[in-house]
């Protein structure tokens, strides 16, 4: 025995139209059964969102490194008569030369990607790596490997 239905009747503009006989034809269905499923994937949320998927993934990512800022602001960034229990450096750790495909990696890019920017010279390949790099930090290229370029 089917699901009882119920009779809808609506007006659509022309563009939604078109883009149902689209869908239509592309899941090879009717007008009522690809109304339906939509209808389906819309309440039910079956339809994966790659766009969504990435944002949400990015989001992720931001939040745990927002909990990283904030907890080193907690130990060591208030006032100025009380002492950090965080060890204090000299000089900064900096990570050692890097090849072009491990910066890549630390870019989360192709290392053609890199290699393109490096023809667009030194200050663009600076501005361009800072914007990539998850600790804002600018490199250079000096001959074959990449270096952290001091502040």
């Amino acid at each position: 025995m089917t699901p009882p239905t119920k009779r809808i009747v609506g007006y659509l503009p022309v563009e939604y139209h078109n883009r149902l006989r689209q869908y239509m034809e592309e899941h090879n269905l009717g007008e009522s059964a690809a109304l339906v499923q939509i209808l389906r994937e819309f309440f039910d949320g079956s339809q994966k969102n790659p766009e969504l998927d990435a944002l949400k993934s990015e989001l992720v990512q931001l939040q745990q490194r927002m909990a990283v800022v904030e907890a080193v602001l907690r130990a060591g960034g208030r006032g100025g008569s009380r002492r950090s229990s965080m060890p204090v450096m000299s000089e900064p750790i900096k990570p050692k030369a890097l090849t072009t495909a491990e910066l890549a990696q630390r870019l989360k890019v192709t290392a053609q990607e890199v290699d393109e920017a490096v023809l667009k010279g030194v200050e663009e390949f600076k501005k361009w790596s800072r914007s990539h790099d998850p600790a804002l930090i600018r490199w250079e290229k000096r001959g074959a490997l990449f270096h952290q370029v001091e502040r």
